[in-house]
């Protein structure tokens, strides 16, 4: 093989190789990078569908548990009916949120009134000694859903029902067919790709909510045209100054072979012998400063190497340990540190949080850090470059994504060597992705505190309720605890709607809500349990002191002065109270919840405005319990 096939083949495989491999692995990393940002965003978007799913479905049953207790309806029904149970459907879809009802009277008759396509549907079961019938309603339809989750999350949402679409938020023409339920994929749009991800609703038609997301592009490395063009050239400039160079070279290089060869094996050590001040000396000195170049760049690239794979550990521990903000902040944190071979380094945010990293610092690196910190945070500059104490610091605000606020700051410090273009580079964008990891965070946040709380009254929403009961009676059970329950509810509340409207009425349930908010203890859990229903935990509490908190509610509430809306005038209310103890009055948290809403409605019965308490339960085999319920005050 001749000497200028030698040196074709060299310059081939360390120029044109590297620079594949790492044009792939870009286009590789930006691709991933792209799919799992827009995979984080629809998971968000689908956590956030279901809950208000539930929430839509909650309020149907709660809406049609009132409608059928109004008087004669439930009779009415259980007795077959159909005229009345008709002029019951239409009446609820006319004078209600009531979308769509569905009665299925004992004989087996279906009567249906309003939209069939609305969705969220649940059932209640009104039972009577000649047979049993069922309402099925549905306050949400699919349009409405599908606003509602888009405005909550930013995607758009669609809902179907097997391969048919009841409702989308983005027309679907030519995208192809959507995710199942529990699968992700991308879709092709003329106007640009999509990423979506689908979940199944609880209904029986098989139905599933879809979150869709526009996919980023990637920039310059996301084109592989342009990447392949670049390649292109950068090869044909290579070749064209290969040629030259071997012609230039070959009749000069038999002094030269032997180095030359060594160094095609990957032997920078051995050295070009210079002879000579011609071209060809000067030559054989610039193949050496190259030997030398080249064993740099391949030690860089094995440091380079190893620090990939430690970050992509720390990636592996982000996405294990979830949106944690202290794990977040480490992670970047040691990103920083090895990127630009510091010392020290530390974030610091504005609420008090301090990350450091090593823990135990050289306190001159750490004192370093800290004047360019306090420099940074004080000019509101970019970064600031402190010369003390014979070391170098980095620092910079943290600031959200377009935003002008100071959130926090980085810090890194070393020494003596100071830090390099390509060094601040990769701090700034740092410092970038750590301030929009801390947005996400924080929205994360937002979303999980939305999807548990009530909105009206900042308290507990029914499902977050749930999860906790379940668990204070597991614990109850476990440790053999007490637990009691207090279920109230707003005595006449819908005359107050009639009367006064509906925003005079969520300020009567705000009221209420700082009611619960204030008087039980820290360990306590009040929650809004539907419309006008509130309930309250009681962890290690027995029935005398949930008789006796309830009792001090009540009286509160009685007095509580409402400011009338538009007016100088206010208004009072009064609630009636169920209380139920386990295991006194209930065995479990089902026994639990229904005892206690049987001593409300016992409370009610006996002409509101007082606290009733449920029976004690009689053993398993004797039957159900003889009395409704004791009343523990009087209505003045």
């Amino acid at each position: 093989m001749s000497f200028r096939v030698r040196l074709s083949v060299f310059f081939f495989l360390i120029v044109v190789l590297p620079m594949v491999a790492i044009a792939v692995l870009l286009v590789e990393v930006s691709e991933r990078s792209r799919e799992g940002k827009a995979d984080a965003q629809l998971a968000t978007g689908l956590t956030t569908a279901l809950s208000l799913y539930e929430d839509d479905t909650a309020r149907a049953k709660a809406q049609a548990a009132r409608l059928v207790r109004r008087d004669g309806v439930g009779e009415a029904l259980v007795a077959g009916d159909a005229a009345r149970a008709r002029k019951f459907a239409r009446a609820a879809i006319r004078g209600s949120e009531v979308d769509y009802v569905r009665i299925e009277l004992p004989g087996g008759e279906v009567i249906e009134e309003g939209a069939a396509r609305a969705i969220a549907v649940a059932d209640v079961a009104v039972e009577g000694e000649a047979g049993n019938a069922r309402v099925s309603l549905s306050v949400t339809g699919p349009s409405e859903y599908v606003e509602e989750v888009r405005d909550r999350t930013g995607l758009d949402v669609a809902v179907l029902a097997g391969d048919r679409v009841l409702a989308s938020t983005l027309p679907l023409e030519g995208v192809g067919a959507l995710p199942a339920g529990g699968e992700s994929e991308d879709l092709s749009r003329p106007d640009g790709d999509l990423r979506a991800a689908a979940a199944d609703l609880a209904r029986p038609d098989g139905a599933r909510v879809v979150a869709l997301t526009a996919l980023e592009s990637e920039g310059f490395f996301g084109s592989s045209p342009r990447v392949a063009a670049a390649l292109g050239a950068f090869l044909l400039i290579a070749l064209v100054a290969i040629w030259f160079l071997v012609r230039s070279l070959q009749g000069q290089v038999a002094t030269m072979l032997y180095a030359a060869r060594r160094i095609g094996e990957g032997d920078f050590t051995q050295k070009v012998p210079v002879i000579g001040r011609d071209e060809m000396a000067g030559l054989a000195a610039e193949f050496n400063k190259m030997s030398e170049r080249l064993a740099e760049q391949v030690d860089q690239l094995r440091r380079q190497r190893i620090e990939l794979d430690r970050s992509i550990q720390r990636l592996g521990e982000a996405f294990a340990k979830g949106l944690d903000r202290h794990t977040v902040l480490r992670i970047v944190l040691e990103t920083a540190l090895a990127a630009c071979e510091a010392q020290y380094g530390r974030i610091a945010l504005a609420d008090g949080t301090v990350v450091e990293l090593p823990e135990v610092a050289d306190g001159a690196a750490r004192q370093a850090a800290l004047g360019a910190e306090s420099r940074a945070r004080a000019e509101r500059v970019q970064v600031e470059i402190a010369e003390d104490w014979g070391l170098h610091a980095l620092a910079a605000p943290l600031r959200p994504l377009g935003g002008a606020d100071v959130v926090g700051t980085m810090a890194v410090a070393r020494g003596p060597q100071p830090f390099g273009q390509h060094e601040r580079d990769v701090f700034l964008y740092l410092i970038g992705q750590a301030s929009a990891s801390l947005e996400n965070i924080s929205t994360h946040e937002r979303v999980t505190e939305q999807a548990s709380t009530d909105e009206l009254t900042r308290l507990a929403n029914k499902r977050a309720f749930t999860e906790v009961l379940e668990r204070e009676v597991a614990r109850a059970q476990r440790f053999g605890h007490e637990l009691s329950l207090i279920m109230l509810d707003v005595d006449d509340f819908k005359l107050v709607n009639d009367t006064h409207g509906h925003l005079q009425g969520d300020e009567v349930l705000r009221r209420i809500g700082r009611i619960l908010a204030d008087e039980p203890r820290e360990i306590d859990e009040p929650a809004r349990y539907g419309g006008e229903e509130f309930v309250i935990a009681l962890p290690e509490t027995g029935m005398e002191g949930a008789l006796e908190l309830a009792e001090r509610i009540r009286a509160r509430i009685e007095i509580e002065a409402i400011p009338m809306l538009g007016t100088n005038e206010v208004m009072y209310v009064s609630a009636s109270f169920g209380v139920a103890t386990l295991p006194t009055t209930a065995r479990d948290g089902q026994e639990l919840i229904a005892a206690a809403d049987a001593a409300l409605y016992a409370a009610k019965e006996g002409g509101k405005n007082r606290v009733a308490a449920a029976p004690p339960i009689e053993p398993r085999d004797g039957g159900e319990p003889a009395a409704k319920g004791r009343e523990s005050a009087r209505r003045r």
